[in-house]
Order: C-alpha cells, then sequence, then structure tokens
C-alpha cells in the first residue's frame, strides 16, 4: 500500500445550501424549542412562526465554535464514492476503502463572512438565509433554510495509489463537484469548480 495526498479547492458555481439533520434526534435542543412552539394549546401566532424558522435556519448549519461555518468532511468522501462507477467505473467500497479524509470539519469560506462571529449571525441576516415553499403531504409549507454564496472551501485527502490512482481520483472528483455538487438540493444549488493538485 502507497499512500499518496492530494489538495482540492473546491469553488462554488451556485449557492450552497445546508441541512445539517440533528433535528432527527428528539433529545436535541433545537427539536425541544421547535416541539414547545408546535405543543402550544393556543393557536400559533406569527412571531411563534417567526421563531420556527429562526430554530430552522440556527438546526441547519454545522457550526464549531474554533473553526466557524464548516462543511463535514463526508460530504465529500459521499460525492466521490456516488460518481467514482459512473466516472471511472471504480466502486463504491474501492473509494470508501481507499481514500481518508484529514480533518472531520473543513472550513467554509463564503461571501460576507467577516460578518458572522457567531450562529446568531447567520440566523439575524436575510442574506444568510432563503425561504423555499415544499411539499409536504397534500400541502405546501415555507421552510427556512441557510444558505451561502461565493463559498468555497479546501482540504487535504489521503489515498492509496494502489487502488486509485491519481488521474481517476482526480476525474471523479472534478465530476462529482460539477454535475453533483454538495450540501442540500443538489444539484440545483451546491455545484462548484474542483481544483485537484498531488502532494
Amino acid at each position: 500500500m502507497a499512500i499518496k495526498t492530494l489538495t482540492t479547492k473546491i469553488s462554488n458555481i451556485n449557492p450552497l445550501l445546508m441541512n445539517n439533520p440533528q433535528t432527527v434526534d428528539r433529545f436535541n435542543p433545537y427539536t425541544k424549542a421547535m416541539k414547545k412552539i408546535n405543543d402550544k394549546k393556543t393557536r400559533r401566532t406569527d412571531e411563534d412562526y417567526r421563531d420556527l424558522q429562526d430554530i430552522e435556519v440556527r438546526a441547519k448549519i454545522y457550526w464549531d465554535d474554533s473553526v466557524g461555518i464548516y462543511v463535514p468532511s463526508t460530504w465529500v468522501l459521499a460525492a466521490l464514492a456516488a460518481a467514482s462507477f459512473k466516472k471511472a467505473k471504480i466502486s463504491k467500497a474501492d473509494v470508501r476503502g481507499s481514500v481518508f479524509t484529514t480533518e472531520d470539519k473543513i472550513k467554509l469560506v463564503y461571501q460576507d463572512m467577516d460578518k458572522v462571529k457567531t450562529p446568531d449571525d447567520i440566523v439575524g441576516n436575510h442574506d444568510f438565509r432563503l425561504n423555499m415553499t415544499l411539499k409536504q403531504g397534500q400541502v405546501r409549507i415555507v421552510k427556512a433554510v441557510p444558505i451561502f454564496h461565493k463559498w468555497s472551501f479546501e482540504t487535504t485527502m489521503e489515498f492509496d495509489d494502489k487502488l486509485i490512482d491519481p488521474e481517476s481520483l482526480s476525474d471523479i472528483l472534478q465530476h462529482a463537484a460539477l454535475y453533483g455538487g454538495f450540501g442540500d438540493f443538489r444539484p440545483t444549488f451546491g455545484r462548484a469548480h474542483a481544483e485537484v493538485s498531488f502532494g
């Protein structure tokens, strides 16, 4: 086995949407906060709906106090695995067993990031939120989601060049970024260009 490294910079084509799935946990603080509003015995007010949207936006971002807004490294690995067979006839299992991230949380660079010191700066700034009308059952509802413009991120990965050659890995990553994208509601959102260099 020969472990090599690659560095990739992913740069946006269209805006990025986030949807951290943490509220599927019934014990999550944001889940509990939303339940408290939804369980009100009186009719919900406009302020209740605004509060729900604020909680939605906060819950859906990926935030770390030392990194700020970040992209989970699993996004990159999942994108590679999804495109590997179509682009290079390499199985998902071989990609998952031969490409490894060197960090769990990849710092996101984005427009107006200097205005963001805490998650509240995302929630309270309408430049970072998008209201989407989505079908739920037989009705349509409005959901608030965090959106990032002019975004990019850079990360280093390790790979076993006996299982996947550098040229194929570069092709897969570029294809995955361009046609698959990252984040939520891809590829309508989250498409990008990938620049790849090998160490």
